[in-house]
């Protein structure tokens, strides 16, 4: 049986000591002596999952803990100096804290949480009860669509090991807990659809975070040995028409686009290839390579996550958000791709935008509400 991944710069917390890993440099303070304090104090217990119940190649440790039943449920509140930036259109189910455990070396949740989360080892909350019931009185309220983790963890990646989407789907698909027909967005980067064969699929959207391979082996995150952790976008297609052939709403999410060389391309013959092998996601959501804060990356480094293999050469800040430039002309051309790719099929996806103030989507021609949540 192999063992546990390990953090990148540093050996498990269980010994208390900060050990450097083969092929990785650690810089600067530790980080974690927040997470370390937790699991001294027992808030967190360390936890490896087999590899064959997460769809990888090896096994991921996670830390498990309790989340008060007060805090299930996250309300998105967009930001009053831009409420433009990010429509109130759903709040979040609590499943995780975090960066998901992908280890992605861009991934905005490395900032948000700083150094209270290793990037590396996932905290996921493990009180399923409880959140079944929190949610099934939630969904018989009006309001707005509500997220599995999509804004605080991975949808699917740790399906296997707690059954919180077949625990929670039913509810949304019954009139009788869902009167007011709220959605379940989920959100993923797994290939874990397996685990949802026989449910029921309304008002369920199933949505798959892609990007064309070359362009996610720069960012997405990667094992000691240099195996990606993440499956092969290959696999994750087959993944999401899988999703398709159950009878769930799928939409697929572009993001970020990095402008690598010869991007236009690269992009063209992704969107073009899928169509082609029938592929019908109902809504395409794209995203330029942004930052929160240009600390991202440099945390990112202090917990020992290998370097993103694409850097942008400028970052401007515009609204939240640090942007590549010309960003407009890059929505443009991939747009054109979408409609030229599906052109002949039975419907062309609806194209949105994560993250992006009003502007923008007006320049597009998009309407606001236009959106991967929505």
């Amino acid at each position: 049986m192999r063992q546990c991944i390990l953090s990148p710069s540093f050996s498990s917390l269980k010994n208390g000591k900060s050990r450097a890993q083969p092929g990785f440099t650690k810089i600067g303070k530790p980080f974690d002596h927040v997470v370390k304090d937790r699991v001294a104090k027992g808030q967190y217990r360390l936890q490896c999952i087999p590899a064959k119940t997460l769809g990888t190649a090896h096994p991921i440790e996670v830390y498990r803990a309790k989340r008060a039943r007060s805090s299930i449920i996250k309300p998105w509140e967009p930001n009053s100096k831009d409420d433009s930036y990010c429509p109130a259109h759903w709040a979040d189910i609590a499943i995780g804290r975090g960066a998901c455990g992908f280890r992605c070396r861009a991934c905005f949740l490395v900032l948000t949480h700083r150094a209270f989360c290793d990037p590396s080892r996932h905290v996921l909350y493990e009180n399923t009860d409880d959140y079944e019931q929190v949610v099934r009185k939630e969904s018989t309220k009006p309001g707005l669509n509500l997220g599995l983790g999509i804004d605080c963890s991975d949808s699917l990646l740790y399906e296997g090991e707690t059954g919180l989407a077949r625990r929670l789907i039913p509810l949304f698909t019954s009139k009788k807990t869902n009167p007011f027909g709220r959605k379940l967005i989920l959100l993923t980067k797994s290939i874990n659809v397996h685990y949802l064969e026989g449910l029921p699929t309304t008002n369920i959207l199933v949505t798959f975070s892609l990007n064309p391979e070359p362009v996610a082996d720069l960012w997405e995150g990667k094992w000691n040995d240099g195996l990606r952790i993440t499956p092969p976008i290959k696999d994750r297609l087959v993944a999401s028409a899988k999703a398709q052939q159950m009878g769930f709403e799928v939409r697929w999410r572009v993001d970020p686009i990095l402008t690598v060389d010869n991007w236009e391309n690269i992009y063209r013959r992704f969107f073009h290839s899928a169509a082609a092998e029938g592929h019908q996601p109902t809504r395409i959501t794209l995203g330029t390579y942004r930052e929160m804060g240009r600390s991202l990356l440099p945390i990112a480094a202090k917990w020992g996550l290998p370097p993103i293999e694409w850097i942008p050469e400028e970052l401007s800040k515009e609204g939240m958000d640090y942007h590549i430039p010309g960003r407009l002309d890059i929505y443009r051309q991939l747009m054109g791709f979408i409609k030229s790719a599906w052109r002949q099929a039975e419907k062309i996806p609806v194209i949105a935008l994560c993250k992006e103030p009003r502007f923008i989507r007006e320049a597009l021609g998009l309407n606001h509400s236009h959106c991967n949540c929505e």
